[in-house]
């Protein structure tokens, strides 16, 4: 079994020191944490689909 641990985007940055210093920076930084998202998502619904077919 996999142990993953929740973590925002912006505690990710700050771990690894990376600040946004620009517009696109800041863009491409709500991109990726929309797409985390939009990725817990899907695996919440295949979850979902498995529990209905299974």
């Amino acid at each position: 079994m996999k142990n993953w641990e929740m973590i925002t985007v912006k505690n990710y940055l700050d771990e690894i020191e990376v600040k946004c210093t620009s517009a696109s920076e800041k863009e491409i930084t709500e991109k990726v944490e929309r797409y985390m998202l939009n990725q817990k998502r899907y695996e919440t619904n295949e979850k979902i689909v498995e529990a209905l077919l299974g």
